[in-house]
């Protein structure tokens, strides 16, 4: 088909809805071919079935003899004349005369009636409107009603205009929480305008809802568990984007405090290549924790601020990296500061061996690195099977060190970690010890190690970065 036949076809499916039309708005009932009359508010509105049912199932149904008799006027009693009528209209001709009074009335009926194109219709007028900061909350509460993704994308960015003056107005604490909660969500927003939006109406609500004012009350933590519970999508510090300074100043001066675990996923969240920076800075949130806790204290001058800051820390310091940080900052400041000894810090390099066979696990810890953690790591499964029950030899070799081995065949010792002379790594019981064999470490089990013949032999190795510390 050509685009003028197609254009000529148009034209003519319009005239003949219109000249439909023209029918149903004469109202004349005696030429009109009506067979269906509407009752609203005493006036009648005379209409043919056909028309309404083919595009309608509410209204099929509604209009089935089984629910209307033939000679009865179907009574509309939640509808105005006018704004059914335009109802009528768009059913006649696919065509609708919406304004800003009409449309709210016209799109209910597309819901209730099940009228999918018109609601579209309704949606897109929506989006164009202009709106206010007086009503954008009630609106967005319509958009979500009738599930109108135009409008609430037009209003979603208006909100953003509007977000700043929202939550400055005094009227903002009235507002639903519905809106609150759409509020919460926008992206474009960073996260500490968010909390500290959420942060002011949660407050007053609490406040507002309280029912024994001479009770003895703790806001901040109760606002906190109102916030976890009714508003965990922004009381949550995994990949959160606050500020230090506002970590600080809002949330810590609020009287917040940061459980163990919320410590846990700030820590998690910072990408820092600097361990150093990363370390300083959660430290020095506990320990600004620490100093409200101690104001807080009926004891403070014995409350022990470091214990404060350890017990906050017990999450985080498994996952602190102490081996990336430099030297002078793990002495004169994580050490000075005693969150680990002088000792533990001058093993925070040490290398940790774990082997595990049918079931059991032997450990072994040496001072540093001579590849074997990096080649270990680089595989996802390391293993092997030997039929072997003295000795088991990993695939790969390793330059023994110049410096003579500091490990000695010990009583009570049956394992041993070492190097081979073929420079190939190995787990040997103390009865199979080379004198050229280079020990690396002394293997310790709690269950009874032993190495069962053509059973998988997993080897694993990390940094010795928790078990000193903690």
């Amino acid at each position: 088909m050509s685009s003028d036949d197609a254009s000529r076809l148009y034209e003519d499916i319009y005239k003949m809805q219109q000249e439909r039309f023209n029918i149903f708005k004469s109202q004349d009932r005696e030429n009109g071919n009506f067979d269906v009359t509407f009752d609203i508010d005493g006036k009648k509105l005379f209409a043919n079935k056909f028309m309404l049912t083919s595009v309608s199932e509410t209204l099929k149904a509604m209009l089935s003899d089984r629910w209307s008799n033939k000679d009865e006027a179907v009574k509309i009693e939640d509808y105005s004349y006018d704004d059914f009528y335009e109802f009528l209209h768009y059913l006649y001709t696919g065509c609708s005369d919406l304004t800003n009074e009409n449309v709210f009335k016209l799109t209910d009926m597309a819901e209730y009636y099940g009228v999918p194109l018109l609601k579209e219709v309704c949606d897109k007028f929506l989006s164009e409107m202009k709106y206010n900061l007086g009503n954008i909350e009630e609106m967005l509460q319509f958009a979500a009603k009738y599930s109108l993704t135009k409008m609430k994308a037009a209003l979603s960015e208006k909100t953003l205009w509007y977000f700043f003056l929202i939550w400055r107005t005094k009227g903002f604490p009235s507002y639903k929480k519905r809106f609150v909660v759409f509020l919460s969500t926008i992206d474009y927003c960073s996260k500490e305008n968010i909390f500290e939006t959420v942060y002011k109406w949660t407050k007053h609500q609490l406040m507002k809802h309280r029912t024994d004012k001479n009770q003895k009350f703790n806001r901040p933590e109760a606002v906190k568990n109102k916030l976890i519970t009714e508003f965990p999508h922004v009381y949550s510090f995994g990949g959160t984007a606050m500020s230090q300074k506002f970590l600080m100043n809002f949330l810590v001066e609020k009287g917040f405090h940061f459980s163990p675990n919320d410590l846990e996923d700030l820590y998690g969240t910072l990408y820092n290549r600097d361990e150093d920076a990363n370390f300083k800075l959660i430290y020095e949130l506990a320990e600004k924790q620490a100093l409200q806790k101690q104001k807080m204290s009926s004891d403070g001058e014995n409350f022990n601020i470091a214990d404060s800051v350890k017990a906050d820390l017990a999450e985080v310091l498994p996952l602190v990296k102490f081996y990336k940080m430099k030297q002078k900052f793990l002495t004169n400041f994580v050490v000075a500061k005693g969150i680990i000894t002088a000792e533990q810090a001058s093993h925070v390099n040490d290398i940790i061996v774990f082997i595990t066979n049918n079931g059991k696990r032997i450990t072994g810890v040496f001072n540093g690195d001579i590849g074997i953690r990096r080649a270990i790591e680089g595989t996802v499964r390391y293993n092997a099977t030997r039929r072997n029950t003295a000795v088991i030899r990993f695939v790969d070799k390793f330059l023994i060190p110049s410096s003579p081995s500091t490990v000695a065949k010990t009583d009570g010792i049956d394992w041993y970690l070492c190097l081979e002379e073929d420079t190939f790594l190995a787990l040997k019981h103390r009865s199979k010890i080379d004198e050229s064999d280079y020990l690396l470490a002394e293997m310790k089990s709690e269950n009874g190690f032993s190495l069962i013949p053509d059973e998988e032999t997993l080897l694993q190795a990390r940094f010795n970065n928790l078990d000193p510390i903690i």
